[in-house]
C-alpha cells in the first residue's frame, strides 16, 4: 500500500437519515490507519446522530437550529489534525477509489484542492432528478481540468490552505449555495491551483423535485454566482458558463422569443424551427447522453427542463449584470477585502 498524506473525511449532515449510512460505510471502507471521519450534526431531529454514533467516526454537534453547511465544515476542519481534508456531502456514496485519486492528483500536480463528479448512475429515478443529477455528472466530466472554482459534493483541500483562506464563509452562505465556488475564487486568486478529477466520483441519493430544482438553481446557485461574475470575483470560465452554455442560452431565449413572435405573425415559425435546431445541435453530447440514460418520455422531459434552465439562469445572469451597472446592485469587492485581511 503506497503512502499518502492523512486525510480527514468531513461531512455535514442535517437530517440526513435515508442516506447517512450508505454515506459513511462508503467513506470507512477506504480511509486508512491515520485518517479521520469527522460528522458535524447540524441540529438534527431524526436519527441522523443515531445512525452515526454507529460508525468509527467522531461526531461535532450542534444542539441549535442549523448553521449551515459552511459552518459545519469549518468546525470540523480547526478539529481535524490532518494534512488533507475531503468533504462529501450526506447524501453521497463516494466511489471505492475517489479518495485516493483525489489524493493523488494533489500530490501529483501540486495543486492545494482537487473535486470530483457524481456519477451517472443517480439513485432517484425521478425525470428531475435523473435530469439534475446528469446535467452535473455531464459538465464536471466535459470540463477543463484545471478548475477556476471548487465543489465541496467531494472536494478536497490542504487543511493548511483551507484555514488560512479562510474556509467557507459560514456568514455570506447560512444555507447550502455556492459557498464551495466563493472558496475556490479566493483560493485561486491567491495563486493556488485547483483540479477537476472527472474519475473520482460518487453517487449522489437526493430525490430532486421540480421545485427544488428551480429554486436551487435560480436562488442557490445563478443569482449568488452571477453576483460573483458581475463583480469580478471569478473567472467564470468553466462549468455552466462557458462559451457553449452561453451560446446555448442565446438559442434557448430566440426560442422564446420567435414563440411570442408567431402568436403576431405565423411565418415567423420558422425562425422558431432554425433556433430549436441550433439548440438541439449546441447540446447534442449531452441529449445523446441523456437519451443513452433515460426513456424517450424522460428525454423529452429533461430536454424541456434543460431549455427552461438556459431561460433561466441567464435571465438571471442578465438582471444581476445589468442591475450592477446600473448600480441598483451595489458592486461587492467583498473578496478582495477577504484577501486583504488575512
Amino acid at each position: 500500500m503506497s503512502r499518502r498524506s492523512s486525510v480527514a473525511v468531513i461531512i455535514p449532515a442535517f437530517n440526513a437519515e435515508a442516506t447517512i449510512g450508505d454515506c459513511l460505510a462508503a467513506i470507512c471502507a477506504q480511509v486508512r490507519p491515520g485518517d479521520e471521519v469527522i460528522v458535524f450534526d447540524d441540529g438534527a431531529t431524526d436519527r441522523t446522530h443515531a445512525i452515526a454514533t454507529a460508525f468509527p467516526v467522531k461526531i461535532l454537534k450542534n444542539d441549535g437550529s442549523p448553521k449551515g453547511p459552511g459552518h459545519g465544515r469549518n468546525a470540523a476542519a480547526i478539529v481535524a489534525t490532518s494534512e488533507l481534508l475531503l468533504f462529501v456531502d450526506a447524501d453521497v456514496i463516494i466511489a471505492a477509489d475517489a479518495l485516493d485519486l483525489l489524493a493523488a492528483e494533489v500530490a501529483k500536480t501540486g495543486a492545494v484542492a482537487a473535486f470530483g463528479s457524481y456519477d451517472d448512475r443517480p439513485r432517484s429515478l425521478r425525470y428531475t432528478s435523473l435530469y439534475a443529477n446528469l446535467r452535473h455528472h455531464h459538465f464536471h466530466q466535459h470540463s477543463p481540468r484545471q478548475a477556476s472554482t471548487f465543489w465541496s459534493g467531494i472536494g478536497m483541500m490542504q487543511r493548511r490552505i483551507f484555514l488560512s483562506s479562510g474556509g467557507y464563509d459560514a456568514e455570506l452562505f447560512r444555507h447550502p449555495s455556492i459557498e464551495d465556488v466563493e472558496l475556490g475564487a479566493r483560493v485561486i486568486a491567491a495563486g493556488y491551483q485547483i483540479r477537476l478529477v472527472p474519475e473520482a466520483q460518487g453517487k449522489h441519493c437526493k430525490d430532486w423535485s421540480l421545485f427544488r430544482v428551480w429554486h436551487t438553481d435560480v436562488v442557490r446557485r445563478a443569482y449568488p454566482w452571477a453576483g460573483l461574475i458581475a463583480d469580478g470575483q471569478t473567472a467564470g470560465a468553466d462549468l455552466n458558463v462557458a462559451a457553449r452554455e452561453r451560446a446555448s442560452a442565446l438559442f434557448a431565449g430566440l426560442i422564446l422569443l420567435s414563440l411570442a413572435g408567431t402568436i403576431a405573425f405565423p411565418p415567423a415559425f420558422v425562425a422558431t424551427l432554425v433556433a430549436i435546431f441550433g439548440y438541439l445541435f449546441l447540446n447534442r453530447v449531452f441529449f445523446g447522453f441523456l437519451a443513452r440514460r433515460m426513456r424517450p418520455d424522460g428525454l423529452l422531459v429533461a430536454v424541456l427542463l434543460h431549455w427552461c434552465y438556459h431561460i433561466y439562469a441567464s435571465a438571471t445572469f442578465v438582471a444581476v449584470v445589468c442591475a450592477t451597472r446600473l448600480g441598483i446592485r451595489p458592486r461587492s469587492h467583498y473578496m478582495e477585502d477577504r484577501l486583504a485581511t488575512r
